[in-house]
């Protein structure tokens, strides 16, 4: 069954609420299961205001990163990739790279020996290039004179985050999942169970999993107990790779940049012209997040959402992109909103938070690479399975 349910009630052993990344892959692991799967979630333009945390064409996928946990998670995604787009007939990875850019050892602020570590932990063939090679490979990019690089071959690159979510959603539906294009508006015990009131009508289910983002702080009604989550909106800028240009820019990675040149922004990441549906190519960047903007409602959420995000920010990142890329000074520029959703650990809350509920949420602007594990990760707990060994319990337990 696909599509709304008009004044319906459904029956589900687990509904699962929120149907972006995380909430579709685990929907997806649920029933495949044989479990019978009401997944409720929305798109775009939708009456009551909950948007996708940005509606993009691509995020990066990468290992290299200071944080092992991350890492894992994002290896244990990556290897699933080429399996997700088999069972689906739907692609959405292109394995063109990481390129990260570091301060050097003996900066205060360096990450660097943390990546190191990291890396021959997670994957020993990444091995450091000089800023020499990396001019001859990417002559377009200007680095300072200091900066250490690590290259990081296939798989790591970029995902098309809306293909992804389509490609869980169809194996999930494959699979016996019902899909409810619809808003959870309220969530309240109902014997051993829930009952999941929607804009459109009502679910009943033996168990509740909740991957909301966002909307896990500013909807109390549907979240039994409060999230300890901060929302940090960031404004993304899209500058036009021309026709005439887009062959400079055919070797592009995806770029993790450490610097310590701009007072407001400590790092960029950068993503390789990608298609967007109007037909025009476009380099994304984004760094930190929009400190003049404060998300407190579902109202200034969908206000936010419905904008181009902070002017100030926009600013910053066109400077930062710029200084990187000096070919793209003229380019055509646009920015648009994202909503990130922090915990205090720094990793996804993926946790029992009430009898028969669950909760993964805050994916603190690292998860979509890692999503398919997380949703995996979600679905374990709530049929009862254990995790994997490296993982931690204690590491993704919600704290308040």
């Amino acid at each position: 069954m696909m599509g709304n349910a008009s004044a319906s009630r459904v029956s589900a052993d687990v509904a699962v609420v929120g149907a972006g990344l995380i909430g579709s892959a685990a929907a997806k692991y649920l029933a495949k299961e044989g479990l019978r799967v009401a997944l409720i979630g929305t798109t775009q333009g939708n009456r009551h205001g909950v948007h996708a945390s940005h509606y993009d064409q691509a995020r990066i996928t990468r290992l290299t990163s200071p944080d092992p946990v991350w890492a894992h998670l994002a290896h244990a995604s990556q290897s699933r990739y080429s399996t997700i787009e088999e069972e689906s007939g739907i692609p959405f990875h292109t394995p063109c790279g990481h390129l990260r850019a570091d301060l050097p050892l003996n900066h205060p602020r360096s990450e660097l020996s943390s990546v190191v570590a990291t890396l021959s932990e997670v994957r020993g063939d990444v091995v450091p290039v000089s800023n020499d090679e990396v001019e001859h490979l990417f002559p377009y990019l200007r680095f300072a004179d200091a900066t250490q690089f690590h290259i990081e071959p296939s798989p790591s690159g970029i995902v098309n985050p809306l293909q992804l979510i389509e490609a869980q959603l169809s194996i999930g539906l494959s699979n016996g999942m019902t899909f409810l294009h619809d808003v959870a508006l309220e969530t309240r015990r109902e014997g051993d169970g829930w009952h999941i009131k929607t804009g459109e009508g009502s679910v009943v289910a033996e168990r509740l999993l909740l991957c909301m983002g966002t909307y896990g702080k500013l909807m109390p009604d549907v979240v039994p107990i409060p999230m300890a989550l901060s929302i940090r909106p960031e404004t993304v800028l899209l500058a036009e790779v021309s026709p005439a240009m887009k062959a400079t820019f055919d070797r592009m990675p995806g770029i993790i940049w450490n610097y310590d040149d701009h007072p407001d922004l400590p790092y960029a990441y950068i993503l390789p012209p990608v298609a967007y549906p109007d037909g025009r190519s476009w380099i994304k960047i984004g760094a930190d997040h929009d400190r003049d903007i404060d998300i407190s409602t579902v109202a200034l959420a969908d206000q936010y959402m419905r904008s181009e995000g902070s002017a100030r920010t926009a600013r910053m990142l066109k400077e930062r992109l710029t200084t990187l890329i000096p070919s793209l000074s003229g380019a055509l520029v646009r920015s648009k909103p994202c909503l990130l959703t922090y915990t205090k650990s720094g990793y996804p809350v993926i946790d029992q938070i009430e009898n028969n509920c669950w909760a993964a949420m805050g994916g603190c602007g690292k998860s979509a690479k890692s999503s398919d594990q997380i949703g995996r990760m979600s679905a374990q707990l709530v049929l009862g399975h254990d995790w994997d060994q490296e993982y931690s319990r204690t590491t993704f337990r919600h704290v308040q």
